[in-house]
Formats: C-alpha cells, sequence, structure tokens
C-alpha cells in the first residue's frame, strides 16, 4: 500500500519543479521510502512519484516508481494483489523473469504482457500510473469497487496532476467546493457517489472499475476514459451459474469464497492484526485468521469496563479464540478530543458525517502505535451480503410487486421480528427517516444551503438496490473513510468481504438467503455457524462505532465551536442569516441532534477545506528513527 502522485507538463521542467507539490500529499500513505522520476516524452515532461508502505518483499527490490526493461514500461502503483504468487507463475510459464518478490512486480508485467486485459485477473484492491514513453501512453487505473483512490485535474497552465490525495490535486488545480456534494453528504451521509468523487469542483476521480489514457503528442494530451468492470453484468452471469444449486450448496460456496479471501489477505511479510468490533462481519473474519495464525492480534473501540460499547463483547469472544485485543477507548479532554478531530480532518481530505470516522481514526492510529502495517476489516459485508433494514422494505416490495404471497409472508413475518428486536433504535430510525422516501428533511438549520431530494430507497428490486450501495449509496463514502484513516498512519486496511468472487456470488443470491427469521446477512450467517459462537452469529441488533454524544461535552464541541467561530467572516456565505449559532453549536443542541452534529462538521470543514499535514506528537515519541514523512523534506 503506498500513494502515488505524477504530472504531465508541456515543454521541459526538472524532477523537484515537477513534483515538490506532490510528495508532501502522499508521504504518509508510503512512510518506508519514496522516490521520484521525470521523463522527456513527445514535447512533454511527465512526472510520476512514488512514497511505499513496505508490506510485501520488504527490500530495495520492490521499490517505486518500477521500470521493466524488456517493455520499457514504468509503473507507480498504491494496493495490493492478493493472487499475486498466482499471476507470477503464470507469467513465469510464459516467459517473464522476476527480480523481487513484490506484487509491484508482478502488476508491472501483467501490464506488459497483457495490457488493460491484465485487469480481470488481478485479485486486489489498486490504482496505478503506468507509462510507455515509446508510445505516449499514460494509464490511470483502478480497482473494481474503488477501495483505491485515484483523482487528477487540471492545473492553471494546463497541464494535468494527479494523486493518491484529493488535497494534493485541490491545491494546484483549484479548491473551489463543490456545494452539491456537500449538501448530499450532510442530508443524505452520502458523499462519494459514482458520478461525483470530490468535494472540489476541478478535482476529478478515475471511476471505480474504470481506466483514463493520455495519449501525448508533441501538439497536445489527449484523453480518454472507459471501463474495464461491470458490477451488474457480473453478478448476473454469476446468477446464471447458481440456478440450480440448492440452499445448502449456495450457503457451502459462500463459506469457501470467505475462507479463501481471508487466507489470501493473509499474506504478507509483516505481521497481520485484525479489526473487531464484536459484530458478525469482523468475528467471522477473526475466526478464519486465527486458524491460519499462530497468535493473532485484534484492535477494537471500546473497553472491558464500558458496558455501553462492544468491549465486553469483544472480551469474551477473544478469550474463546485466544485473540490478544487492544482496546481503544480515547481520555476526554478538549486537547485530547481536539486534536482527534483536527487529525481526522487532515486525514481525510473531505467532509464526513458523525463522531464515527473519528473513532475508526482513533483506532488505526492505535494499530500503527502498536507496530502493525496491516489490519483486517469487514467493511462491505452489511452491502453485499444485505445487512441493512431498508432491505427487508426493498425485498417486500419486490415481492409485492411479482405477487409472490409465500416470499410476501415470509418477508412480513421477518420484518415483524426485526422491528420488535430494535424498538430502541426508533430515534435513530426516525432523525434518518428522509434519507430513504426520496423528501428533503425540511431546511438546514445553520446551512444556508437548498437540501438536495434523493430517493435512497430507490425502486429497484433487492439485488439491485444492493448494487446501488456497493456504487453510489453507501460503499464509496464508507470505503474512503477506511482508505483515509487507515494509510494517513501507513496502515494497509485488507477488506476480505470485497473480494469480488465473495461480492459477486453474495450479490446473486436469492433473497431468501439474504434476509431471514427477522436477520440480514442469513448466508453469512449460516456460513459461519462453526466459526462465530450464536451470541454473536444471532444477534439482531447492529452498531457502529460506540461513539459516545459526551465527546461534545467533553471537548469536542469547543473544538468544533472554535473552528467555526474562528472563520465565522469566511463562512457567512454559507450560514443562515437567522441561525442563532450560539444555540444551535452548544453541546446540548449537537447531542441532540445527529443531522445539526453532521451541519457543525461540514462547517468545520469549510473552514479550512485543504489542510497541511499534521504532525501526531504520540507518533513522534514512538517513533523517533524517522518521521520526516509526516511533513515532508
Amino acid at each position: 500500500m503506498c500513494g502515488i502522485a505524477g504530472k504531465i507538463r508541456k515543454g521541459a521542467a526538472r524532477a523537484d519543479e515537477m513534483l515538490s507539490e506532490d510528495l508532501p500529499a502522499i508521504l504518509r500513505r508510503g512512510p518506508d521510502s519514496r522516490d521520484a522520476k521525470t521523463f522527456a516524452c513527445r514535447g512533454h515532461t511527465i512526472g510520476l512519484a512514488h512514497s511505499r508502505l513496505s508490506v510485501i518483499d520488504l527490500s530495495d527490490l520492490g521499490h517505486q516508481p518500477m521500470h521493466d526493461s524488456v517493455s520499457d514500461w514504468w509503473i507507480a502503483y498504491n494496493g495490493e494483489i492478493y493472487n499475486y504468487v498466482e499471476l507470477r507463475d503464470d507469467l513465469q510459464r510464459i516467459g517473464w523473469t522476476f527480480r523481487s518478490g513484490s506484487d509491484s512486480e508482478v502488476v508491472l508485467k501483467a501490464w506488459a504482457q497483457w495490457g488493460p486485459d491484465a485487469l480481470p485477473r488481478f485479485n486486489g484492491m489498486f490504482a496505478f500510473a503506468a507509462l510507455h514513453c515509446p508510445s505516449g501512453q499514460l494509464w490511470l487505473v483502478r480497482d473494481r469497487f474503488g477501495v483505491k483512490p485515484l483523482c487528477w485535474g487540471r492545473m492553471p497552465d494546463g497541464g494535468i496532476a494527479f494523486s493518491s490525495s484529493v488535497a494534493g490535486i485541490a491545491a494546484q488545480a483549484g479548491d473551489e467546493v463543490d456545494l452539491d456534494y456537500c449538501a448530499r453528504g450532510v442530508r443524505y451521509k452520502v458523499f462519494e457517489t459514482a458520478q461525483s468523487g470530490s468535494p472540489f469542483r476541478h478535482v476529478r476521480s478515475v471511476p471505480a472499475g474504470g481506466w483514463i489514457r493520455f495519449q501525448v503528442s508533441d501538439s497536445a494530451v489527449a484523453i480518454e476514459e472507459g471501463r474495464w468492470y461491470d458490477l451488474k453484468s457480473a453478478v448476473d452471469a454469476c446468477g446464471q451459474t447458481i440456478l440450480r444449486s440448492s440452499h445448502d450448496e449456495l450457503v457451502d460456496r459462500c463459506r469457501h469464497l470467505l475462507e479463501s479471501a481471508v487466507r489470501l489477505r493473509l499474506r504478507s511479510d509483516v505481521p497481520v492484526a485484525v479489526s473487531l468490533s464484536g459484530g458478525l462481519d469482523s468475528s467471522a473474519i477473526a475466526a478464519l485468521a486465527g486458524r491460519k495464525l499462530n497468535k493473532l492480534a485484534g484492535f477494537t473501540y471500546g473497553s472491558p469496563s464500558a458496558a455501553a460499547s462492544e468491549g465486553p463483547q469483544v472480551q469474551e469472544f477473544s478469550r474463546m479464540l485466544n485473540i490478544d485485543v487492544h482496546y481503544v477507548w480515547p481520555e476526554s479532554g478538549a486537547a485530547t478530543l481536539g486534536a482527534a478531530l483536527e487529525r481526522t480532518m487532515a486525514w481525510q481530505e473531505a467532509p464526513f458525517s458523525g463522531l464515527s470516522p473519528i473513532a475508526q481514526n482513533e483506532v488505526f492510529r492505535a494499530v500503527r502505535m502498536a507496530g502493525y502495517k496491516v489490519l483486517l476489516g469487514g467493511q462491505g459485508a452489511d452491502e453485499v451480503f444485505a445487512g441493512y433494514r431498508k432491505f427487508f422494505i426493498v425485498a417486500l416490495r419486490e415481492a409485492l410487486h411479482a405477487r409472490q404471497p409465500t416470499s410476501i409472508l415470509r418477508l412480513l413475518y421477518s420484518f415483524g421480528l426485526m422491528l420488535m428486536h430494535e424498538g430502541s433504535h426508533a430515534r435513530l430510525y426516525w432523525e434518518n427517516r428522509h434519507r430513504y422516501w426520496g423528501k428533503t428533511g425540511g431546511a438546514f438549520r445553520l446551512l444556508d444551503w437548498k437540501p438536495p431530494s434523493e430517493n435512497l430507497l430507490g425502486s429497484a428490486g433487492l439485488t439491485a438496490r444492493q448494487i446501488d450501495d456497493v456504487q453510489q449509496w453507501s460503499l464509496p463514502t464508507l470505503l474512503r473513510y477506511e482508505d483515509r484513516n487507515s494509510m494517513g498512519y501507513g496502515v494497509e486496511s485488507r477488506l476480505p468481504f470485497m473480494d469480488y468472487r465473495l461480492v459477486e456470488l453474495a450479490l446473486a443470491l436469492p433473497a431468501r438467503l439474504k434476509l431471514r427469521k427477522g436477520f440480514g446477512k442469513w448466508a453469512l450467517r449460516e456460513a459461519s455457524a462453526q466459526a462465530v459462537p450464536d451470541s454473536i452469529r444471532l444477534n439482531r441488533l447492529k452498531r457502529g462505532f460506540d461513539v459516545t454524544q459526551a465527546w461534545l461535552s467533553e471537548g469536542m464541541g469547543a473544538s468544533l465551536r472554535a473552528q467555526i467561530f474562528d472563520q465565522r467572516a469566511a463562512l457567512s456565505s454559507h450560514l443562515r442569516p437567522d441561525a442563532d449559532l450560539d444555540h444551535l453549536l452548544s453541546d446540548a443542541s449537537l447531542a441532540a441532534d445527529s443531522n445539526l452534529l453532521c451541519e457543525a462538521l461540514m462547517l468545520a470543514w469549510l473552514a479550512k477545506p485543504v489542510r497541511p499535514p499534521v504532525v501526531d506528537h504520540m507518533e513522534k515519541t514512538h517513533h523517533e528513527k524517522d518521521l520526516s514523512y509526516f511533513v515532508g523534506p
């Protein structure tokens, strides 16, 4: 896992001139080494920069940008190809030789051999730039689901810049904020979508499963965009292969693919740990990983002594599997919580909703402080296996339209059981009701913006609505939170539920294997029966990070107010003229209304959309040997 950046500029330019603005923005993503190269290409100068997080083959042979002397391709690559061992064997049979044991060299030579046809062979998360000066081609490529970021923009002089860092491009192409992106995020908790991947109007994202090719000539740079992966087509094809499969056969296939996904993601030359939440997804991953590792370390946001957190549940589960758990439960106080807020805003490079991303940031901070570079996580399971409550409504609507009495009765029964067991969450559901009914939910209370109107419930059937979550309404934003929070500390987050084989199968499953007996993710629950105790496997209640609203009264509210009031004049164009800021930004008001809190977080981000790298003084204490990458050379 790494950071990449680069430029195309007309005329000649030195490397330090080309890339001095690029490296600082990506250094945190790759703390172990860095390098940059420039190339004269058809009247232009092209630069490639790379910062490396060493995970596979820790030697200098894995450093980038990497060159293949046979084909003359260069690559700057961010991510992990988990099936690199098998791909290397395939390439060696063709006649390719390898100097290193890195997956980066496999990507480079697979691209040299097959070009874009190599991409469907990759099982992993990746974003890379591939340069071939003899033909004047520069390709930007992104993985199937957009797990790894890659953005680009035009600079004022007409040049093109690209980077893993949104803020790095905004600083060069323009930092004018995209208010549509921001308003949608505040109202619906959805920031990144298939159409909008950046909070800045002049910064564009390479689409998930897509590519952009820059063709350099003496007179101009032509741009072509394309897609190499279509999730709907892949799910349809998978659905055809399982039409005649029995219930037990499908569950067995889910179990086999999940085991394979976890096993592949344990390939590493550095220790691997696991994220634990006390829920089904992370517990299933931990149980499978524990079978392969002698001693597994886990990280959880919570404390065994905090009954309202996930700590007690994680403690019980970890004792059964002999997992060494690190409990993350930050101390309160204005300085501590204010610093956590500022770190998260700097790491994210974009606005976020609620306090959970801050808690997630604290977990990755603890992972890095404990000396781990790789963490397995459960992101994606709710989307692909149908874990969200809204899917009961979608499936019931689909059954009603199809006039399927048996399915209607089964889903009504399941829906009733779900509601009966989750009455304690009624207030949260009520606050977020407008997200799923195509209504704006009223005016913003702080922001002088017109709220957008989206129907997140949609009109499609269950599988199509799940695909929308993977591509549009849920995962893109959550994957951004995960990537920025982890890579801000130089930690690689690996997500077994995002293995494309498992994603395609889970989405193609019939509804009866997704929603059953008041549970979502039924196939996953059955597949995990021998690995996860029933107290977790058959627990209906869903929990995210247990972030207590007491954080607001213990210092975070004060930090939010300081950022907003300090920039009140600059924020005036975004503020409602009738807003009583003293009242609306009080700890009590923010704690009582999660939507109001999201507006306040947005204002705090707008106060400084592009933030410089933040020095974490605790990291400095624990990693004295080389911290220059935190602030640049």
